[in-house]
Order: C-alpha cells, then sequence, then structure tokens
C-alpha cells in the first residue's frame, strides 16, 4: 500500500509540474516574442472603431514586456470575397495573401477583431475578410489555438453590438481559435463601446471592457507561447 501510494504521490507529482510547465509565466518569454494583430473593420481609418482597437491592443501591451502588438485597417484594401469562389470582382491587386501572411505567422498569438456596427451586422470590409478566410479552413486552420477577442462599436447604447459580438465570436469558432471576454469585473463576450462622433472617453464603463477585452487576449496568449 505504501509503495502504491508512493506512486501515486509521484505521479500527481509529475502531473503537477507539467500544469506549471504549460502555464509558465510570461517573464520567461523574451521581449517581443508574442505579437497580437488588432484588425478595425471600418470603412473610416483612423476613426471610432481604430480607436477601440488601438485601446484594446495598448491594454494588451502594458500586461508584459513579451507582447507586442500591430494594428491593421482593413478601409482601402481590396479582400474582393468573389475570389474565394475563383471568380473576381475587379483587377485591382489583391492585399489577402499579405494579410494572410500576417495572420498565420507563428509570432502571433493573439487576434483582436474591431467592426463598426451597421443594422447589427458587421461591416462589409471584415465581412469580405471572413468570406475570404474559408481558405484558412481549406488549409489546415492556421489559427487554431490563436487567442481571439471581439469588439464592437455601435452608435448608442442598445445599437447591436452584442449582435456583432456574436458574429466575431462565431467566425472565431468556426477557425478553432480560443476565445476570451473582457474578463473581470464584466466578465462578458468582448468589448463594446458607444461612439459619439468620434470622442470615445465619455463612457468610461464600455472604455473598460475594451481595455479588458485587450487584457485577456494578452493573458490568454502569454500562456499559449509559454506552453507551445
Amino acid at each position: 500500500m505504501q509503495t502504491m501510494n508512493r506512486r501515486l504521490f509521484l505521479g500527481a507529482a509529475a502531473m503537477s509540474a507539467a500544469t506549471v510547465a504549460m502555464l509558465s509565466p510570461a517573464a520567461e518569454l523574451a521581449p517581443g516574442s508574442v505579437k497580437i494583430l488588432g484588425l478595425a473593420g471600418s470603412m473610416r481609418k483612423g476613426k471610432s472603431t481604430s480607436k477601440a482597437v488601438e485601446l484594446a491592443l495598448e491594454s494588451a501591451k502594458s500586461v508584459s514586456p513579451a507582447i507586442t502588438t500591430e494594428l491593421i485597417e482593413l478601409s482601402g484594401l481590396n479582400l474582393d470575397p468573389y475570389i474565394a469562389v475563383g471568380s473576381k470582382s475587379s483587377d485591382r491587386a489583391d492585399d489577402f495573401p499579405a494579410l494572410r501572411e500576417k495572420l498565420e505567422a507563428p509570432t502571433v498569438h493573439g487576434i483582436l477583431m474591431g467592426s463598426p456596427v451597421y443594422m447589427g451586422l458587421v461591416s462589409s470590409p471584415l465581412k469580405n475578410l471572413i468570406e475570404r478566410m474559408v481558405a484558412f479552413r481549406q488549409g489546415g486552420f492556421p489559427l487554431r489555438n490563436k487567442v481571439g477577442g471581439a469588439i464592437a462599436v455601435g452608435g448608442g447604447r442598445n445599437a447591436g453590438v452584442e449582435l456583432v459580438l456574436q458574429q466575431l465570436i462565431m467566425f472565431m469558432l468556426s477557425q478553432e481559435m480560443v476565445l476570451v471576454g473582457d474578463g473581470k469585473p464584466g466578465n462578458h463576450w468582448g468589448g463594446t463601446i458607444q461612439s459619439q462622433g468620434e470622442d470615445l472617453s465619455k463612457d468610461e464603463g464600455s472604455l473598460n471592457t475594451v481595455r479588458g477585452v485587450g487584457k485577456r487576449v494578452a493573458e490568454v496568449a502569454l500562456r499559449m507561447a509559454a506552453s507551445a
């Protein structure tokens, strides 16, 4: 019996050690070794959606020196969805391959996706990208285990922000990403914010959800990177 107990104890100790190794602290990671991308899906560059995603990225970067970030604005990019079905709608150069390379990069461990609310739906630039990313499902799921967080920017308190979050979350689930919300104290589904013109500073509660989802993406991305 003592031999059995000793074996059980050693086995449990080994499992605990393995768990600790998987969740090793971010301090063990080299500075700048964990990248988080922020996709701003508005048709307007530098406006409220871009500012919201940038705020989330700033929050992510504050978590650890290991975190580096990049904001990518989809406005103006040619992400022709017709190419996904073997056709095309224009002769413009396709911007998807370069964006795909960034998203697939092994140093990218987290992706924040932000969209304005258009009648309860995600924006057309982000929808175009989502339709092109069917190639990821056909190509080995390169976004698998990357950490995802969603941000929605609406024109008012009840303007469809949660509907947009649902759409982004469903997309990320279809890519086998690891999803997080905005964490404590809200513990909801992502960042939701009211756009009052271009001023995002009037609703601290909403700002905190955006900061929160950036922080959670960073925290979990560090864990995933440490265990890779």
